[in-house]
């Protein structure tokens, strides 16, 4: 098999739901598994955890104050200019380098927390029965024919999800449509002669198209918990058989 109603309990550190969406709020601090059926396959889901989560904080840039404005009741007197005597002197020119200071930008902070959610989602496949009968060759008219299934009364499965160990187990009813209008219901998969308990008769000849329809159902369990798995799974296998009449001989 590949690697995919509301009932819950808590454990303590487990909740275990069997539908699809009723994982809630507590998953945060439990464990929560999930077992459901979907377009023929079995559905488990786990969750557990909180999602990643940040905090920012935004600390603005220092600036330089504005220069105090003049203050227009104060009188301010200017004193007379003195002329200086000029006086020629030689010297060489002075380079002075400019240096640009960065600008201050805000600086953003952010604070991240690791992610601590836990989230995973399997699909599990159901197999296909596969349908035998003895005499495999034209078998006679009021003759029993047997049959049997390769599918076994129980199929379990173990997957471990979110840190969690679920068990699935998984029982078959088998629904045999012999092609002439007769229907046998049994939860066994049957067995070829002598033991095979899956067994008709038919009593005409002619060409007969067997159907074999499986319905599974079945539970879960985690952590001890067994809790039903909603809704079924129904598989369907088809199987052409030609039934024949006894040739006749006179014997003197």
């Amino acid at each position: 098999m590949k690697r995919t109603l509301l009932t819950s309990f808590a454990l303590g550190t487990l909740i275990l739901t069997s539908q699809a969406g009723a994982i809630a709020d507590d998953c945060i601090e439990k464990a929560c598994i999930e077992v459901y059926t979907k377009d023929g396959h079995i559905v488990i889901e786990g969750r557990k955890g909180k999602g990643r989560s940040s905090t920012k904080v935004v600390i603005p840039s220092t600036t330089s104050k504005p220069a105090p404005k003049p203050n227009p009741r104060v009188n301010v007197t200017k004193k007379p200019v003195v002329p200086v005597p000029t006086v020629k002197t030689t010297t060489k020119p002075v380079v002075k380098k400019v240096v640009k200071k960065p600008s201050k930008k805000p600086t953003v902070k952010t604070s991240s927390a690791p992610a601590t959610s836990l989230q995973d989602k399997l699909v599990e496949s159901i197999p296909t029965a596969g349908i035998s009968y003895q005499p495999s060759f034209s078998p006679l008219v009021n003759t029993p024919v047997y049959f049997w299934s390769d599918i076994p009364t129980l199929v379990t499965k173990k997957v471990e999800i979110v840190g969690e160990l679920v068990e699935v187990r998984l029982r078959p009813t088998f629904i045999w449509h012999y092609g002439d209008g007769v229907i046998y219901v049994t939860r066994k998969v049957g067995a070829a002669f002598p033991d095979g308990e899956i067994r008709h008769t038919y009593s005409k000849p002619g060409h007969y198209l067997i159907e074999l329809i499986t319905r599974w159902d079945g539970e879960f369990t985690v952590d001890g918990i067994s809790t039903r798995i909603p809704g079924e799974i129904t598989t369907v296998s088809v199987l052409p058989i030609t039934v024949v009449t006894a040739p006749i001989r006179f014997m003197n």
